[in-house]
């Protein structure tokens, strides 16, 4: 969801930069912010007692996160991460509350980016499910060239994500992954240089 900045002015936000790696809220803290990125990349995640990450979600310029927590009054069930130098613009919870209540259009969008993201994580599941590794790492790159990049330009898309990143979004194991990119490069669905994945 991309609030309008003009609409955000409004309501008195704050501008606050994170470098890369710095926590933007942690996992079971009361959501208090709306945020939206304004440059710059947050991953949502978590980590088992082991020290593995489970990846939630990923979000690009333009987008917010948080949402769902914030709205129900709930605790995050993730920490939010930067994963580069990232610019946030954020209003407060009851600032937040207040503009939908004025902009309909923009509660309407915010319905419809949650629903999007919902259907996503069905789509992730039914890989997982589908026994096709290939669909799921193809359904993982389609998000993230398409709704978290906005780019559509064909072998264009860095991501910037570990393989063992790829395969605790996408539930396989680290080397079924390997495997399956270097598969998906061998029918030119991909290109790999220097090591980096490009979709």
């Amino acid at each position: 969801m991309k609030i309008p900045e003009d609409i955000l002015h409004q309501f008195n936000p704050k501008k606050i930069t994170y470098n890369k790696g710095d926590y933007i809220f942690e996992i079971d803290q009361t959501p208090k912010y709306y945020y939206q990125i304004m440059s710059g990349g947050v991953k949502m995640c978590f980590y088992n007692e082991n020290g593995n990450e489970f990846i939630q979600g990923i979000f690009g310029p333009g987008k917010s996160f948080g949402e769902p927590p914030l709205i129900s009054g709930l605790k995050y069930p993730a920490h939010a991460i930067a994963i580069s130098k990232v610019e946030l613009l954020m209003i407060t919870k009851e600032s937040f509350e207040e503009l939908l209540k004025k902009h309909d259009d923009l509660h309407w969008l915010l319905t419809k980016t949650l629903s999007k993201r919902l259907y996503f994580k069905a789509k992730m599941a039914n890989g997982i499910t589908s026994n096709s590794a290939e669909n799921s790492i193809l359904s993982l790159f389609n998000y993230l060239k398409k709704d978290v990049l906005n780019s559509g330009i064909p072998f264009e898309t860095k991501i910037d994500l570990t393989r063992k990143n790829i395969a605790g979004l996408t539930g396989l194991s680290v080397e079924t992954t390997i495997r399956k990119i270097k598969k998906l490069e061998g029918e030119a669905k991909l290109k790999i240089i220097n090591g980096d994945v490009y979709y």
